[in-house]
């Protein structure tokens, strides 16, 4: 059964160049097929070739001057169109014969998450698959503190509960750090976390124990550290999203 990938993260976080080294390394070293679309009506540039590029269904220009919006109004109207659309926009890939489809959405994060189309992206592809996972991506340079490890594994577990969905957080651009604090890995670290938090008042505590709670029942729990451009950690990556969509892996 094929496997579908959803690739979220902040603007700048690396997502498409991500999505490109993913597609890359399935075809170099797997000799998969893959389906790449691009979800970003707004996008000036992206490092691959979509096999569905929503650009061209999607006019942000026109839509702009038809409704007279900014940049951001027009990027929530864009989404809310494609939104309403998704049966039809999705209704061709279920003849599509391939191994992956690669998903790479909007760099404005929050306008897709919190908008109906993340939930009625989700709702078209279990259609098409059983095996969806999204992979939520971080910039290694945000990554300063226990702190903003503690803030990885929520967000991840808040985009579990919104979509419904394993997901899978990767911290990218390790290329342009001189050094990571924490290992990346939830079953390693999180003694090491909770212990540095613990003491940092209310919100250490009300941290700490949130950490406990996920710790608890956490599927994904590695994290892996990649880079999309020196194409690093991508088998890494791999192997944790083909434990999730196979379910024959041990993730511990």
């Amino acid at each position: 059964m094929v496997a579908i990938i959803i690739f979220l993260g902040p603007a700048g976080s690396g997502k498409s160049s991500l999505t490109s080294s993913y597609s890359r390394w399935l075809r170099e070293f797997l000799g998969a097929r893959i389906f790449i679309v691009n979800l970003d009506p707004a996008t000036e540039f992206i490092p691959y070739k979509p096999d569905l590029d929503i650009r061209d269904l999607i006019d942000i220009h026109r839509i702009s001057k038809e409704f007279g919006l900014g940049p951001n109004g027009v990027l929530v109207k864009a989404m809310d169109i494609i939104a309403n659309e998704m049966i039809y926009i999705f209704e061709d890939l279920k003849y599509i014969d391939t191994d992956f489809i690669l998903i790479d959405t909007p760099g404005q994060m929050e306008v897709f998450i919190f908008r109906d189309i993340a939930i009625k992206l989700v709702n078209e592809l279990k259609k098409l698959s059983n095996n969806v996972v999204a992979v939520f991506v971080l910039d290694a340079d945000v990554i300063k503190r226990y702190e903003d490890y503690a803030f990885i594994s929520i967000m991840s577990t808040a985009l579990q509960a919104r979509m419904g969905i394993d997901v899978v957080p990767v911290i990218n651009k390790i290329d342009l750090v001189q050094s990571l604090l924490i290992v990346g890995d939830t079953i390693s670290d999180i003694d090491i976390v909770i212990e540095n938090i613990r003491n940092k008042g209310l919100y250490g505590e009300m941290l700490s124990n949130i950490l406990n709670i996920i710790w608890q029942y956490a599927k994904a729990t590695r994290v892996p550290r990649v880079s999309a451009k020196e194409f690093i950690g991508i088998e890494e990556l791999h192997r944790i999203i083909h434990e999730l969509t196979c379910s024959c892996g041990d993730l511990t």
